[in-house]
C-alpha cells in the first residue's frame, strides 16, 4: 500500500486546495474558533453577572437579575447569521473578533494591560475595524495608568506590533501599504449595504453624507466622553479624576477598574462607530453582535434596577429582546430591503438612546463592599 508523504511546510495537508474536502477541514477549524470565541464571551458576561450579584440588596432581586442575565448569555449563542459568518463564510472578521474579545478579558478580568495591548494590536492587524474600540481603550488606559507617560508606554506596545508585522511592506511599498490599510476614499457598493438601503444610491455614495456620518460619530463620542468624565468626577472625586492628565503618576495607589465598566466602555465605543458607519455588510455583524445583550442589559438591569416590579423587569426585557431580534432580522434578509434597513436603524436608535441616557457603571471596585 502506498504511503502518503507529509509536507512539513503544509501542516493542514491542503496544499492550497479549494476542494470540498479542503474547505470542510477549514470549516472545522472555524468551528473550533467559534467555540473558543463563545467561551470567552460567556466569561465576560459571567464576570459582569458576578459583579451584579455582589451589588444586589435582596435575594429576590438577585434571582430575577440572574435569570435576566442568563437570557442575555443565551442570546449570544443563537444568531443564525453569526453562525454563518464563522462556519460557512470563513471571513477574517471572525478571528479578529476572537482576539478582540480575549484582549477585553485580559483588560477586564486579569488586570493585564500589557498583554491585553499585545492581543488587541494583533486583532487590529487582522481587521482594521477593531480600531472602533480604540477610543474606549484609550480612556481605560488613562484611568488605569493615572498618567500620560504610562498610557504612552502601553500605546507604544500596540504601535510596535503593527510596525513589526507591517515591516516587510513598509520597507518595500510604504505609500501603497498605508494608503490601502486605511483607504479613506473608498466608495462602498450600494447593493451590499445592510444599514442604509432606504436611502437613494446617490445620497449613499455622496461625499456630504460621508461627512455627516463622520460628524455624528465624533459628536456622539464627544458626548459620551463628557458623560464618562462627569461620572469619573462624581464617583472618584475631582482630584482623582484629574490625575489621568498628569505626565507621571502622582503616587503608587493602584486603581482597580470594575469588569462591567471596562467591558461597557469598550463595547459602547465600538457601538457608536457601528451606528454611524458608512455601510454595514453582512459579515460586519460579528463586529458588534456579542455586545448587544451586554449594552442592553447593563442599561436596563444594572445594580440599581428593581428586581420585584413588573414594569422594571418584564417590559425592559421584552423591549431588549425585540431590539436584538430586529437587528438579527435585518442581517438575515438578503438582499437588504428598505424595511430591513429601517428595522435595523430603529433597533440601533433604541440602544443608542439607552447608552446616552443611562448611568455609567461603577468605575472602581469597592473592596469594602465585597467583604
Amino acid at each position: 500500500m502506498a504511503t502518503r508523504s507529509i509536507d512539513t511546510t503544509d501542516p493542514t495537508g491542503l496544499g492550497g486546495s479549494t476542494s470540498p474536502e479542503a474547505i470542510r477541514i477549514i470549516q472545522w477549524m472555524f468551528v473550533a474558533l467559534y467555540v473558543i470565541n463563545s467561551a470567552v464571551v460567556l466569561m465576560l458576561y459571567n464576570a459582569v453577572l458576578q459583579r451584579m450579584r455582589q451589588q444586589q440588596n435582596t435575594q429576590s432581586s438577585t434571582a430575577t437579575m440572574v435569570w435576566c442575565w442568563r437570557i442575555a448569555m443565551g442570546i449570544t449563542c443563537l444568531s443564525k447569521r453569526v453562525h454563518s459568518i464563522f462556519v460557512l463564510r470563513l471571513f477574517n472578521d471572525a478571528p479578529a473578533m476572537i482576539l478582540l474579545h480575549i484582549s477585553m478579558y485580559l483588560f477586564a478580568c486579569c488586570d493585564s494591560l500589557a498583554l491585553g495591548c499585545v492581543v488587541f494590536s494583533l486583532a487590529v492587524s487582522i481587521k482594521m475595524n477593531v480600531l472602533l474600540f480604540a477610543p474606549g481603550l484609550l480612556l481605560l488606559l488613562l484611568q488605569k495608568n493615572q498618567s500620560l507617560f504610562g498610557t504612552i508606554q502601553h500605546l507604544s506596545i500596540c504601535a510596535s506590533i503593527q510596525l513589526f508585522l507591517g515591516w516587510p511592506f513598509l520597507t518595500t511599498y510604504p505609500i501603497s501599504y498605508i494608503k490601502k490599510a486605511f483607504e479613506f476614499d473608498r466608495v462602498f457598493f450600494y447593493k451590499w449595504t445592510v444599514n442604509w438601503k432606504f436611502l437613494p444610491e446617490e445620497i449613499f455614495t455622496s461625499k456630504p453624507w460621508t461627512l455627516i456620518l463622520l460628524a455624528c460619530h465624533l459628536g456622539v463620542l464627544g458626548m459620551l466622553a463628557n458623560k464618562w468624565w462627569q461620572s469619573s468626577i462624581s464617583q472618584l472625586g475631582g482630584a482623582n479624576a484629574r490625575k489621568l492628565m498628569r505626565w507621571t503618576k502622582y503616587n503608587n495607589d493602584k486603581i482597580e477598574l470594575s469588569p462591567e465598566y471596562v467591558i461597557y466602555t469598550m463595547f459602547a465605543s465600538n457601538y457608536v462607530g457601528i451606528v454611524f458607519a458608512r455601510t454595514l455588510h453582512y459579515q460586519f455583524y460579528c463586529w458588534y453582535f456579542y455586545s448587544l445583550p451586554m449594552l442592553l442589559w447593563l442599561t436596563s438591569f444594572g445594580p440599581s434596577s428593581s428586581g420585584g416590579k413588573f414594569s422594571k423587569v418584564v417590559l425592559p426585557l421584552v423591549a431588549n429582546v425585540l431590539a436584538v431580534a430586529g437587528i438579527e432580522y435585518a442581517f438575515n434578509v438578503f438582499p437588504a430591503t428598505e424595511l430591513s434597513s429601517a428595522a435595523l436603524q430603529m433597533s440601533h436608535a433604541y440602544l443608542l438612546l439607552k447608552v446616552v441616557s443611562s448611568e455609567v457603571p461603577s468605575i472602581q471596585i469597592d473592596k469594602e463592599k465585597m467583604t
